[in-house]
């Protein structure tokens, strides 16, 4: 996998490869999230394999890029794939993921989707039910277009990993999507201390 600079980027799918917490303190706009231990299994669900890819890694993930590029060329990625270092990309160039906490969430009044994005055959704690609309991970990308592009959306998953994900996705894609902190876990928890 080839290393480049951030100046050479130009149409190519960013793929920012870090856990949700370091993603959510920073990363390049239309960059969508998905940790090096999710890539095999979420990447051909949430982009398309015509794209080319541009991995935003820090400097510990760099001994996994082998390993990362294998599994993007055996899901049909076509090469050449490429990273970029996080810390070689230009402050002013970063942005922060939105987040919301479970009691600022339940406390929201506005006009809202909340997308609950895990797979609802696995759901042990149930989410909000006000707004609620459900699309688990593995069919966002061909069922996005149906949430309305001029609300805003909190995404929730079980502890904010796939809602992150998520909520980068929708972004990219000109949503305006929020994380819920700590999803499920912390709504239920708000709710049972209420």
């Amino acid at each position: 996998m080839q290393k480049i600079a951030f100046n050479t980027i130009t149409n190519q799918q960013i793929i920012d490869t870090r856990l949700q917490h370091a993603y959510q303190t920073g990363s390049l706009k239309g960059a969508v999230n998905i940790p090096l231990a999710k890539f095999e299994k979420v990447a051909s669900k949430l982009i398309s394999s015509k794209n080319s890819l541009v991995f935003i890694v820090d400097e510990a993930q760099t001994q996994q890029l082998d390993t990362l590029e294998a599994q993007a060329l055996a899901l049909g990625f076509p090469a050449p794939l490429s990273y970029l270092l996080l810390a070689e990309i230009p402050v002013d160039q970063l942005v922060q993921t939105q987040t919301i906490s479970a009691t600022d969430f339940l406390a929201t009044t506005n006009d809202y989707i909340l997308l609950d994005v895990r797979d609802q055959a696995n759901v042990t704690k149930p989410a909000p039910e006000k707004n609620l609309k459900t699309i688990s991970l593995d069919d966002l990308a061909s069922t996005y277009a149906q949430l309305d592009p001029e609300k805003e959306i909190y995404t929730l998953c079980g502890s904010g990993n796939s809602a992150t994900t998520a909520a980068s996705f929708l972004n990219s894609h000109g949503h305006k999507a929020t994380v819920i902190e700590g999803g499920a876990t912390a709504i239920q928890k708000e709710l049972e201390n209420q």
